[in-house]
């Protein structure tokens, strides 16, 4: 269990996620969503329970469902296989939960915290929302938006609780070891986590007494380091009269050309990355496209537990796979009428600068030694559209780059501890030194969380959620007949978005986008 929760324990406070009993209600799609995202963070996995509340028992429809619990149809399946960690109920009225939250329901039965989602539209709220001013009709851009709406909610139950943490995310962190009055190991975990410490290693002293625990602290400490070791701090929000607009439009807004968008058009795409971010676009994306292809991009050829917790495309069973290869697979099981191609490679230099005709080892990497070889610089030339679901800045631009090159746009998106940002990226739009600056564009540090010294925190479920979710709905907007929709820079911070309309100029020179990468 640590294992798999292991870059989120400086984020949230674990012990309190797995015992919470908290209720859903809402739409079957609602309550589905929520619960996929319960299991990436852990709620309820020891002693907690999750109620669901649903209008109706059928089959979701949820893209996320299959993937998180394949061997359940229904919630009635799920509460059987689940060793009464799922009830479902009829009745919200119950002291025994710690919170209700309602996605996309009626007003029927009150809620502490509800969400509602719809074409564009998203809000998050802590009294009820009405719907009556929209037409109920089928938008392509509904799933990924009640996604966004599901990863708002939760994060406004994280901060309602008291269950989010506010160590910082640093470059730079210290190794300190402390003395902990006790023998049991456990218990020794649970203090360092309770201290906004993260967790090393735990040896017992020379006289058997206690256990010196190593862990990691950020550099510069806020303060005395031991007020800081010591005091556990956390991110309160006033919940009164909470009302948080996280689509991308507001919620009260007047009725936009993205409102009525009916359709989507074949595409072909590169997704680089298919981890924290890209196991969140992907499927989103593959479930809409009415054809065409999506090759996903990813060097990573080895799963850990780690990644479960926040890349719902895995679970223990792929654990020592290659990501491409998993992702190909349980992606072309969610739309048989698109072709998923993997790659598992990174993207490098090369695969820009290859000339017709040149087949290198360098750019072709086997994935199956019975099957075809996987040809990346072909799947940029041949894709219009480009997802960078990346980990740093460097390869961004390098994508950024290929994009610029070979006439593609760019949908850009990354995440980190509680922020994230979403971008579309093109010629007129700007670039990557645009927006960045040449020394970010560039950056070459590649963070790793298993390296002594490094950055050990990585983005918790919902952060990644909610980039994937926008990033998806930005990808589906191009791949549309609005073909001139502007495309805002989204920023998430603290469970709220700031939507920032870009023009035809970058922010910070007076002329377009000259390919300054």
């Amino acid at each position: 269990m640590q294992n798999r929760f292991f870059r989120q324990l400086g984020l949230v406070d674990q012990e309190r996620l797995q015992s919470l009993n908290v209720l859903v209600s809402g739409s079957h799609e609602g309550i589905s969503d929520l619960l996929v995202l319960f299991q990436q963070l852990g709620i309820g996995e020891q002693d907690g329970q999750i109620g669901i509340l649903c209008e109706e028992e059928k089959t979701s429809t949820s893209v996320f469902w299959d993937l998180a619990f394949p061997k359940s149809a229904t919630f009635s399946e799920l509460v059987t296989t689940s060793e009464n960690k799922y009830l479902v109920v009829d009745c919200a009225d119950s002291d025994e939960w710690d919170i209700h939250l309602s996605l996309n329901g009626s007003s029927e039965h009150a809620a502490t915290l509800y969400g509602r989602s719809w074409g564009p539209r998203a809000l998050v709220s802590s009294e009820p929302i009405a719907m009556e001013q929209f037409e109920h009709h089928t938008h392509p851009l509904s799933p990924s938006l009640r996604i966004a709406c599901a990863s708002a909610l939760v994060e406004a139950m994280l901060t309602s609780i008291g269950a989010k943490n506010g160590i910082m995310v640093s470059d730079a962190w210290f190794t300190v070891t402390c003395r902990i009055e006790t023998t049991d190991t456990t218990k020794a975990a649970e203090y360092v986590t309770g201290m906004n410490g993260f967790p090393m290693s735990y040896q017992p002293t020379s006289d058997g007494l206690a256990i010196l625990a190593r862990m990691r602290v950020p550099h510069p400490m806020p303060g005395n380091p031991y007020e800081f070791l010591n005091i556990k701090k956390e991110l309160k929000q006033d919940q009164v009269n909470l009302h948080h607009n996280v689509g991308l439009v507001d919620w009260d807004s007047v009725p936009t050309e993205l409102d009525g968008m009916s359709s989507i058009l074949p595409v072909d795409a590169v997704m680089l990355g298919v981890g924290g971010l890209g196991s969140w676009v992907a499927p989103l994306l593959a479930q809409q496209m009415p054809s065409g292809t999506l090759h996903v991009v990813d060097g990573d050829l080895s799963i850990e537990r780690h990644n479960l917790n926040r890349q719902v495309l895995y679970h223990e069973g792929h654990i020592g796979q290659a990501k491409a290869v998993v992702a190909e697979q349980r992606l072309q099981e969610l739309n048989a009428n698109i072709n998923i191609v993997a790659h598992g490679e990174h993207l490098l230099l090369g695969h820009l600068n290859v000339e017709e005709g040149d087949e290198s080892d360098e750019q072709i990497f086997d994935l199956d030694e019975d099957g075809p070889d996987s040809y990346l610089t072909d799947a940029l030339v041949s894709s219009s559209l480009y997802f960078g679901c990346l980990d740093n800045m460097r390869a961004r631009t390098l994508l950024n780059e290929a994009a610029l090159k070979f006439e593609a746009t760019m949908i850009n998106g990354g995440s980190e501890s509680i922020h994230a940002i979403v971008e579309r990226l093109n010629a007129s739009e700007g670039c990557m030194v645009c927006r960045y600056g040449r020394d970010s564009a560039y950056e070459s540090e590649v963070i790793s969380c298993t390296e002594e010294g490094a950055r050990p925190i990585a983005s918790i479920a919902t952060t990644t959620a909610w980039a994937g979710a926008m990033m998806a709905a930005l990808g589906l907007i191009e791949a549309s007949e609005l073909t001139e929709q502007s495309a805002p820079r989204l920023q998430w911070h603290k469970g709220a978005v700031q939507r920032i309309q870009v023009n035809s100029k970058p922010p910070w020179l007076n002329e377009p986008c000259l390919r300054h990468i």
